[in-house]
């Protein structure tokens, strides 16, 4: 067996070498392989080991300094951990501690500070104030975060400078109404751009011209569809204002004579003459109003008022007709015409400041691309490959068939019970997600993320189902959170009717819900208002 004399040196000669590597390890500036040669208690308890150790804790704490100094938070607090299990409790590791906590407590309010501006980002971006936006993004555009909000700003930038164009372009072929189409809800999205601005105080000044002529020329009915169109803008100008009194005297006035009022008529009559010099149908209505008014004075004033001072007579044998019975229902009478503005349940809904919807009421409903052999109900722009789905609704549930799989949650799928918050993606570069607002309504949503339609304008597709839920709140199908309460549309009959607290008006005229809503009216309810369009 060796001697405990040779044990010794051989313990000792390790012991040599590993005093050599740390030394080297020192110079070299390798000091986390440093440190795993000095963990060892048997090095530290030699006197030049210890003398080592110590002197590798004091490089730890320096270059823990330049970590905290460099916001390296977690670094700096790892040497920390190292210098203190080589050389215990230093001054310099106090002072050490010191620097990471400042450090912490600054990077924890550069965050802070940072969070808000992502916040008033957002925030400016969802106002449409894309400027200020855009200088918020800026002070951050180095944070990896700021990517998402840059895409959704220059993306919002593309669709306003793109839809300014078209409207340019429509304004400049004298198509003042394609031009209000295009930038229909944008004017309040983007209440700041410039650009929007001025464009849309053209168009008001062209379209202020235009219903001038009309309420001179009496065509009072294309004044009050042109001005019902102008209002999808959502930017009046001054010159309008006086033109809608007009419009709205004129309806009170026709209103009064259907009353039998012809005097106050004739005084309103009177006033918008003065107003409108080369209105000359004013005076000829106000001499005719006058002539009318005449006429009945002398009718009732002759024989035939003294007859109103003595009721009728009861005539003991007269024969009152019985009413008649209701008749069973003929199974073979053909039921009546559907709406003309709904062809085979279809129609567009425009809400002012909110956007565009596509509202189909068939149970079976059909996606797929444009171009395609069979022909989709909604048709959205993709390639020829892409295979079309089908969407079903039973007893309320909505069911997801396709001949071939499609990802339904990022899981292929040819079939599915489709519930709120599914995402559908029928193609790369073709997104749906399916909602359902309401669990009390069996209307639903298809919100198309990144699928897009022919029809730029159109960014969601309402399934209907009896009713569509307009007002404030997520569970709304068309959700305005200026309104303070839900309105419904509902269909009965092939027909759309309003009910609603708050009050309606159609086309200017005061209506009592439920309220008949017919294709191409103006329907203002509350502080909303929209209009039924062709799809």
């Amino acid at each position: 067996m060796p001697s405990l004399a040779g044990n010794s040196s051989g313990v000792r000669a390790v012991l040599i070498v590993r005093l050599k590597q740390l030394e080297h390890a020192l110079a070299d500036g390798r000091l986390d392989a440093g440190f795993e040669l000095a963990r060892s208690t048997d090095l530290r308890a030699d006197r030049r080991g210890a003398e080592l150790a110590n002197r590798l804790a004091h490089a730890l704490i320096e270059r823990g300094k330049e970590h905290a100094d460099a916001g390296r938070i977690p670094e700096a607090v790892a040497d920390c951990e190292k210098a203190q299990s080589l050389a215990g409790n230093l001054t310099e590791l106090a002072q050490l501690r010191a620097a990471v906590s400042d450090a912490t407590s600054a990077r924890m309010n550069t965050d802070r500070l940072r969070a808000l501006q992502f916040a008033a980002a957002k925030k400016q971006i969802d106002a449409g104030q894309l400027t200020i936006a855009q200088n918020l993004l800026s002070e951050i555009n180095k944070d990896p975060r700021s990517e998402e909000l840059n895409h959704d700003l220059a993306a919002r930038q593309a669709q306003l400078r793109s839809a300014v164009a078209k409207a340019s372009a429509a304004l400049a072929s004298n198509d003042w109404e394609a031009a209000v189409d295009h930038l229909a809800g944008l004017c309040r999205r983007f209440p700041a751009d410039d650009e929007l601005n001025r464009l849309a105080l053209e168009i008001n000044k062209h379209a202020a011209t235009l219903i001038s002529t009309n309420i001179e020329s009496g065509r009072l009915d294309l004044a009050s569809l042109h001005l019902s169109h102008l209002d999808r803008l959502d930017r009046s100008s001054a010159a309008i204002a006086p033109l809608r009194r007009t419009l709205h005297d004129c309806r009170t006035a026709f209103d009064l004579i259907a009353q039998g009022n012809a005097a106050q008529a004739i005084e309103i009559l009177r006033r918008a003459a003065l107003l409108w010099p080369d209105a000359a149908w004013l005076n000829s209505a106000s001499t005719q109003l006058k002539q009318l008014s005449d006429g009945i004075e002398e009718l009732r004033s002759g024989p035939l008022g003294l007859i109103a001072h003595h009721p009728a007579s009861f005539d003991p044998h007269e024969t009152l007709p019985m009413p008649q019975t209701s008749k069973p229902a003929n199974r073979h009478v053909l039921p009546p015409p559907a709406n003309k503005g709904q062809q085979n349940g279809r129609f567009v809904l425009h809400v002012d400041g909110v956007g565009s919807y596509q509202v189909i009421d068939q149970p079976v409903v059909t996606i797929g691309p444009i171009g395609s052999t069979a022909r989709a109900d909604v048709a959205i722009l993709a390639g020829a490959g892409v295979p079309p789905i089908t969407i079903t609704r039973t007893d309320g549930d909505y069911f997801l068939q396709s001949r071939q799989p499609v990802q339904v949650n990022e899981k292929p799928a040819t079939a599915k019970l489709l519930c709120s918050g599914d995402k559908i993606a029928i193609g790369p570069r073709a997104q749906i997600v399916f909602r359902r607002p309401s669990a009390a309504s069996g209307t639903a949503i298809l919100d198309l993320t990144t699928a897009r339609l022919s029809r730029g304008d159109i960014r969601q597709v309402i399934l209907l189902d009896r009713e569509i839920l307009i007002g404030p709140g997520s569970t709304a199908h068309v959700r305005c959170d200026a309104l303070s309460q839900t309105g419904v549309l509902q269909q009965n009959g092939g027909n759309l009717f309003l009910r609603s607290a708050d009050s309606i008006q159609i086309d200017g005229r005061p209506a009592t819900s439920p309220a008949a809503v017919t294709p191409g009216s103006h329907v203002q309810m509350g502080t909303l208002s929209f209009v039924i369009g062709k799809d």
